[in-house]
């Protein structure tokens, strides 16, 4: 199967490059999408006939708002299209994995299994490839259903100064999905050079603990916005997207 060496890139009329806010550009939180595989393209828009709709979500402080950062000579500086799944087995406990201490970026981040998507295959393929690599599970035997439920907009670094360009931009596609299986029959094997620890949690624990409500000791650690007081922490994004599905 051909790699592409860049990606996926973003798209609205033309190519997006990083330095811009992505929901200051659309003017909305609502948007139209389309996934031109064969291009390598995920299209953006505004109540595009026959397109699929969803929440466009981003950081609270977006380095990118109100700014404009671009470097078109920089071919890393196009936007680029990552697939986060939120992978729960058939009574609700969703899979969250924590990034090894030892990574560069957000190391101890608990976040959902994904990754950047890199390869001429439909998104949902390249989701579940990424959950096999960082989990060991192959899904598809026991999928009960897949479905897109939120967009979100990371900039790395989160904070810029003064003539620096984002090192980062990144649309993330978040999924539903949904197992067949209870997680007591589900093997896990995480990928020792990416993730560190993993936990499957029921979904209403999982939101107590996004939101430092919970009493319960062994979630501590990870509870609230990366980074917390332990150096530790779930993601913003994994949080917001989750919240925005799951929350009552």
């Amino acid at each position: 199967m051909q790699k592409i060496d860049y990606g996926v890139e973003v798209h609205i009329d033309d190519t997006l490059y990083a330095g811009r806010c992505l929901l200051q550009i659309l003017k909305s939180p609502l948007i139209s999408y389309k996934y031109q595989q064969d291009q390598a393209k995920f299209l953006l828009g505004i109540d595009q006939q026959g397109w699929p709709q969803t929440q466009l979500l981003h950081g609270t402080n977006c380095p990118c708002f109100n700014q404009d950062y671009q470097n078109k000579d920089m071919k890393l500086s196009k936007i680029r299209l990552a697939t986060v799944a939120m992978l729960c087995d058939k009574n609700d406990n969703f899979l969250i994995t924590r990034r090894h201490s030892q990574m560069k970026t957000f190391p101890k981040t608990w976040v959902f299994p994904g990754g950047m998507v890199e390869r001429l295959q439909d998104l949902e393929s390249e989701c579940l490839r990424e959950v096999q690599e960082e989990t060991g599970i192959n899904v598809l035997p026991i999928l009960n259903k897949m479905e897109l439920k939120v967009l979100y907009e990371s900039v790395y670094p989160t904070q810029l100064q003064v003539g620096q360009f984002p090192q980062k931009q990144t649309l993330c596609i978040f999924y539903e999905v949904k197992l067949n299986e209870s997680y007591n029959n589900i093997k896990v094997k995480i990928q020792e050079s990416e993730v560190d620890d993993f936990k499957w949690i029921p979904k209403n624990q999982l939101l107590d603990i996004m939101n430092l409500s919970t009493n319960d000791q062994q979630y501590k650690e990870m509870s609230g916005i990366y980074p917390n007081q332990y150096g530790s922490g779930i993601g913003e994004g994994h949080i917001k997207a989750f919240m925005n599905s799951y929350k009552n």
